[in-house]
């Protein structure tokens, strides 16, 4: 961390980087082959990681993470999906049960996968590559298992973004900020009212969470769009979670760090972000507790102490320059860059 445009092009390439883990998994095992020069290219590893990669764009979004993560990595992939007779029999794609999911004829709760669109509309689209026909050849062709089937290895070291609902509870929480704080339901008639006051309170609310809490819950449509563009699902309208680090969750990023920020800041008596200053507080006046409130947001929001010169370059680059406008607006900067630092969007 250096400088504010240094968060923002850490963004970025943090953005770049969980990206191409959505394309490609993992390192060399997980999807990765090598170039002749030492790199990564997204050519697939293998023949099982080529129908990982071609069906990764209709069932990642649901199973990267979880408790069935099959495109997580290739090891993930074969050792969970591939090489699972509860989903494959090998030479027996009529009775392989991912087939039956693609063509939407399943048995049990979960008849077609992915759920909404059909498969075949998918690929008509041309959202993915692979027919339902590639996949019954592949599976008609598929080897046997090696003798020794790879497992993921809890030792190695996973990054994967936050996902939207993480972003959305636990921002909440660190800046000591409640549903109330958004939302007004102290009325006694709160139930049959609008309370999605205004646009400046940047409410943002999963549309699964929203029904029965209140008929005018969802008056605000830009609570729903604001959370599915940080990459949240919605089963109501059969939008799945987007594990990627796009320019739109960035965007929705921004705007929500500010906005959120700004309110913790002005909440009274909220000491989740003002812990050790007030606003009369300044550089000039009380130095020694503006620099330990500093360090403080920092292990708060990132999770580690900020070393001598991170918190002397927040300090210059970021405080310093908004503080000679405000102090509140100094909180809120620094507030805001943290919550956009890799290390906050990564997990």
């Amino acid at each position: 961390m250096r400088t504010l445009r240094s968060f923002l092009g850490a963004v970025a390439l943090a953005s770049l980087a969980l990206t191409q883990f959505a394309c490609t998994g993992e390192g060399t095992r997980g999807g990765f082959s090598e170039t002749p020069d030492g790199g990564d290219t997204c050519a697939a590893a293998s023949d099982n990681d080529a129908v990982r990669l071609a069906l990764a764009p209709a069932c990642q979004g649901c199973h990267t993470n979880g408790n069935k993560p099959f495109f997580s990595s290739l090891a993930a992939f074969e050792s969970g999906l591939v090489y699972n007779e509860k989903y494959v029999k090998r030479g027996d794609p009529e009775n392989s049960l991912l087939v039956q999911m693609l063509k939407g004829a399943a048995p049990g709760s979960y008849p077609q996968m992915p759920p909404g669109q059909p498969y075949d509309e998918l690929v008509a689209s041309g959202r993915v590559t692979m027919t339902i026909a590639q996949v019954e050849a592949w599976i008609r062709d598929l080897p046997a298992p090696p003798e020794a089937l790879e497992t993921p290895s809890p030792e190695e070291f996973r990054v994967r973004r936050l996902s939207a609902e993480e972003m959305v509870v636990s921002l909440m929480d660190q800046l000591g900020l409640t549903l109330e704080d958004f939302v007004s339901t102290s009325n006694p008639d709160w139930r049959n009212r609008a309370y999605v006051v205004n646009w400046n309170k940047f409410f943002v609310w999963p549309g699964d969470w929203s029904p029965g809490i209140s008929g005018e819950y969802v008056s605000d449509s830009r609570t729903g769009e604001r959370f599915e563009a940080l990459g949240g699902g919605n089963s109501l309208l059969y939008r799945k979670k987007d594990v990627s680090f796009g320019p739109s969750a960035a965007q929705a990023l921004v705007q929500m760090s500010q906005a959120w920020c700004g309110r913790a800041v002005d909440k009274a008596n909220n000491k989740a972000v003002l812990r050790y200053v007030v606003l009369a507080d300044t550089s000039t006046k009380n130095p020694d507790a503006v620099q330990k409130n500093l360090r403080y947001l920092y292990l708060r929001m990132l999770g580690q102490p900020a070393t001598d010169a991170e918190a002397q370059a927040l300090y210059e680059q970021v405080y310093l320059p908004l503080e000679a406008q405000s102090t509140r607006l100094g909180w809120i900067g620094v507030c805001s860059a943290l919550i956009r630092h890799p290390l906050w969007i990564t997990y």
